[in-house]
């Protein structure tokens, strides 16, 4: 029983992390990648997803999912019901700035529960 304690504040902990990497601009150069992730728990029905309509120029970069990754437990079993990381790639393939709009939310409603906001910088 400790164990899905545990793991649930390891998330929570990345998450502040994650939350406190994103202060600042995402620097990328034409052509570099690089991925953020978010804490998620998709067995709620709340995922991420990018939101390109309540973005900002968002043709200056592009926005692939990476996937999901459970964590804890084995990764051929991973616990039930255990939150995990949600990755999405940016691409800088543009010269200018971005402020790309990701939202966590469950498809069947129309109000998020989460945004945040990555403001990206593409030289």
């Amino acid at each position: 029983m400790k164990t899905p304690i545990l793991v649930a504040i390891a998330m929570i902990l990345l998450e502040l992390s994650v939350s406190r990497a994103g202060e600042g601009p995402l620097a990328l150069a034409k052509g570099e990648t690089r991925t953020i992730q978010f804490v998620e728990n998709p067995s709620t029905g709340y995922v991420w997803r990018f939101d390109r309509e309540a973005s900002e120029n968002p043709g200056i970069a592009r926005v692939g999912e990476g996937g999901f990754a459970p964590s804890g437990g084995r990764s051929d079993q991973p616990l039930v019901g255990a939150p995990g990381r949600r990755s999405f790639r940016i691409e800088g393939v543009a010269t200018g700035r971005a402020r790309l709009v990701f939202v966590e939310d469950r498809p069947w409603e129309k109000r998020a529960v989460q945004r945040r906001t990555i403001e990206v910088l593409v030289r």
